[in-house]
């Protein structure tokens, strides 16, 4: 008969207990000991020259984190590879360093692509601007084996939305990313950047085939649309995408097919105006208006938004010349066409799509209605949100019995609100646009905001944003910090 002591008993429970500690340690940090491998073993390729091309790599992402995370190197191009925590390229033929940065950056977590490029000259001794065939490159900074899916972490639903609208140049700038704890802080949640403003200039390295034909993309703007919206992500701040669609300049000087023909003369309509605008009706410019919104809702963005979704309000109206490529319609008609098919790609892609409104349109006169194009109870079936742009300022003196319109700044908002929601043709989400500079406004400062910010939420409608065209939001900032301390009174 084996005789067990106490002793041997409690040591062997103790035995055990530290083992399993050993086993949940172990398990919990397996991702980083491994990632700590990875990580040294490329940095022994990289300092003994071994750039042979693997055949697998280990990629570990934190345990429960896997639906949320996609494998960045999964689907590399064949002339990079991965190891450890650095990403090579090797030429397969001659190419120009501004090309590799343009193809590459996105492999980065470098926001723009002169920083980049001077990066890559430096690490690597690049003397020239091209980079021959064979050579070996280091793209430093890369960014880890997993990151975020911009798909699987986008906003299931609309944000109720207190944001801001910046200019592409901006939302490019190089300090723009740091400026987003700030933004949360004060109490904006979401933001409006430009892709496309009616210039005409694409603001981010968009692949669609108008854009890389007519050379539409301009410098100074995203470099890096996913490190933004990774940033964004991470700041739970939800991204609107903005793209001014018939009003195009850029479009309409490279391609003459785009354009409204005059009756008269057979050339280009309104000719001289500073306003350019593209045939509403053409297939062509529908189809590359809807192909860039579709690339921005496979990008990850939360939400794509149409500006100037309408007909022209300014020149000889009746010498325009359309083209009905989908046949003989009304201007109510082409608008609600061309929105049904653009909603049918971007919701497919699982992004919202919202709509700009001539704010007078809410009050339902038939000559802006057939004018615009904007009849909001046929709109209202093809997006999730329409967004009313009822700046006080812009409606004309002595309108609905005020002889200053731009100092009522709670009767427009909330009218407008209201009137828009009791045309739509089902129930929709309605988020005014707020006037955020002080063109013909008596007194406007922080009080006006909050005002404006007022009538929004008594209207019942779905949040707001504020447009400022230099993106200057002091007013707006003073006038959340004193609505947040209010609140706190409570």
């Amino acid at each position: 008969m084996i005789h067990i002591s106490n002793k041997f008993i409690r040591n062997l429970l103790l035995t055990s207990a530290f083992m399993l500690i050993l086993v949940l340690v172990g398990s919990w940090n397996f991702g980083r000991i491994i990632y700590f491998y990875d990580t040294l073993r490329g940095q022994i390729i990289d300092i003994f020259d071994l750039y042979e091309r693997p055949d697998g790599g280990v990629r570990i992402v934190d345990f429960g984190r896997q639906n949320f995370m996609k494998k960045t190197y999964e689907k590399l191009p064949d002339s990079y590879f991965h190891m450890g925590n650095s990403l090579f390229y090797i030429a397969e033929k001659n190419i120009s360093l501004s090309e590799l940065a343009d193809q590459s950056i996105e492999y980065t977590d470098y926001y723009k692509i002169y920083t980049f490029k001077n990066s890559l000259r430096s690490c690597n001794s690049i003397a020239g601007d091209v980079i021959n065939r064979g050579e070996k490159v280091l793209i430093n900074n890369s960014i880890e084996s997993y990151v975020p899916d911009l798909l699987k972490n986008r906003m299931r639903q609309v944000k109720f939305t207190r944001g801001l609208y910046f200019s592409g140049d901006r939302a490019g700038s190089p300090n723009f990313l740091n400026s987003l704890k700030e933004l949360k802080e004060s109490g904006i949640n979401s933001i409006v950047f430009d892709v496309k403003d009616i210039t005409g200039i694409v603001h981010i390295r968009s692949r669609v085939g108008m854009v890389n034909k007519y050379h539409l993309n301009g410098l100074g703007g995203i470099d890096n649309l996913p490190l933004l919206l990774r940033k964004c992500r991470e700041y739970g701040i939800y991204t609107i995408a903005r793209i001014a669609v018939f009003r195009d300049h850029l479009l309409y000087k490279n391609d003459p097919d785009s354009r409204i023909r005059s009756r008269k003369t057979g050339k280009a309509w309104n000719p001289g105006s500073k306003e350019m605008w593209c045939d509403q009706t053409s297939k062509i410019v529908q189809d590359y208006n809807i192909a860039l919104a579709s690339e921005l809702a496979s990008a990850g963005v939360d939400e794509v938004q149409f500006d100037y979704i309408r007909f022209a309000t300014v020149g000889e109206l009746g010498d325009a010349d359309y083209k009905y490529d989908f046949g003989k319609m009304s201007n109510m008609e082409s608008i609600t066409h061309f929105l049904k098919r653009a909603y049918k790609e971007v919701s497919s892609k699982g992004a919202f799509l919202s709509i700009d409104i001539f704010g007078v349109v809410a009050w339902g006169k038939g000559v802006d209605i057939r004018k615009t194009g904007q009849q909001i109870d046929l709109l209202s079936r093809y997006c999730d949100v329409i967004s009313p742009m009822l700046y006080p300022s812009h409606f004309n003196d002595n309108f609905d019995g005020f002889r200053k319109p731009g100092d009522q700044p709670f009767h427009f908002i909330f009218e407008g609100c209201k009137k828009v929601m009791e045309h739509a043709q089902r129930k929709i989400m309605v988020r005014p646009w707020l006037q955020a500079f002080k063109w013909r406004v008596s007194n406007y400062n922080s009080r006006y905001i909050i005002e404006q910010v007022r009538a929004s939420e008594k209207s019942g409608a779905f949040g707001y944003l504020f447009w400022n065209a230099s993106n200057r939001y002091g007013e707006v900032f003073q006038a959340l910090k004193e609505i947040m301390k209010n609140r706190e009174k409570v």
